[in-house]
């Protein structure tokens, strides 16, 4: 604070403290896959990152194939739908990490008085959901930093440096790829004010995807017409307003599935689909095959009838 702002009543603006020991980072571990073997289609809410470092394998993001062989950097974001299988005898070993993207919505990177820029969104809204690059030195030795911290179970220190390293592999990607910072620019499609509206939006569905969502009246909220959010929607996400809240409805249904005995007509309720049979149809649309199948598949040795689950219904 200079003497000028102290003599002119102007204080230094106040924000929360950030506690860098929070468990952000859910797993970092180095695996090894043999051939055969498939996880099938699935979304989650962390984000993921994967570092080939030997063998090959393919993946399916957003029902494109892909096939990734070593010194391939993969990083799959929030709610969207990927797979992963070995199609060749060899083995894959890869370096594989899950986090949490919501505390670094809060790290701003860009800032001024009209509007700002989070770490999180400035890594996120440039990309079809997916970001694949070849990896270089920086980046390998970043991750194994990252995987070495957390193997330290118990001590805040690594936990924090840990953290620390993945913030600073989340700001070197930005570098690499808009190192400019374009879209804080007033010009173009990425403008701060579309990126408000997208970000409104994307925090609209998260609170009331329990709930009937209608388009109108998101973009009420925002003064705009529903056909010029959706239309910005689309091209900031690659996906349909509509398309988004059903992923992010699945999302939710499958959390629940591994984390409660909630029967699927309960889940279905839970997350917005009063009609089971729709919930069903938009389940295997998204996931590829029925609710009930896939909760076998993600909680193995658990009948039907233990969640009081009808499997000819739902």
């Amino acid at each position: 604070m200079t003497e000028k702002q102290y003599s002119q009543g102007k204080t230094p603006a106040i924000h929360s403290d950030i506690f860098l020991g929070m468990q952000i980072i859910i797993s970092a571990t180095n695996q090894v896959r043999e051939y055969p073997y498939n996880f099938a289609r699935h979304i989650h809410k962390s984000i993921e990152i994967y570092l080939i470092d030997s063998g090959q394998c393919t993946m399916d993001i957003n029902n494109k194939k892909f096939n990734f062989q070593k010194d391939d950097f993969i990083m799959i974001f929030p709610n969207t739908v990927h797979s992963l299988c070995l199609e060749t005898e060899n083995a894959c070993a890869f370096r594989h990490i899950h986090f949490d993207p919501v505390p670094f919505s809060h790290w701003l990177i860009s800032q001024n008085e009209h509007s700002s820029l989070s770490l999180m969104t400035a890594l996120i809204m440039p990309y079809e959901r997916y970001y694949h690059l070849a990896s270089d030195e920086k980046i390998s030795s970043l991750i194994c930093n990252i995987i070495t911290e957390l193997a330290e179970q118990g001590s805040i220190l690594s936990t924090a440096m840990a953290n620390l390293h993945l913030a600073e592999l989340m700001l070197y990607l930005i570098k690499l790829t808009h190192p400019d910072l374009s879209l804080t620019a007033d010009s173009g499609s990425h403008t701060p004010e579309h990126i408000r509206y997208v970000s409104y939006a994307l925090s609209y569905i998260h609170e009331n995807f329990s709930k009937k969502i209608l388009i109108p009246d998101i973009a009420a909220h925002l003064n705009i017409s529903a056909r010029y959010l959706s239309k910005i929607f689309f091209h900031h996400m690659n996906l349909t307003i509509l398309n988004y809240i059903n992923i992010y409805r699945i999302n939710h249904a499958i959390d629940l599935m591994l984390n409660t005995n909630f029967t699927l007509t309960n889940i279905a309720e839970l997350v917005g689909l009063k009609d089971s049979q729709h919930f069903s149809k938009l389940f295997k649309n998204t996931i590829g095959i029925p609710p009930n199948q896939y909760r076998k598949l993600i909680v193995p040795d658990i009948s039907e009838e233990a969640y009081g689950d009808d499997p000819n219904s739902i």
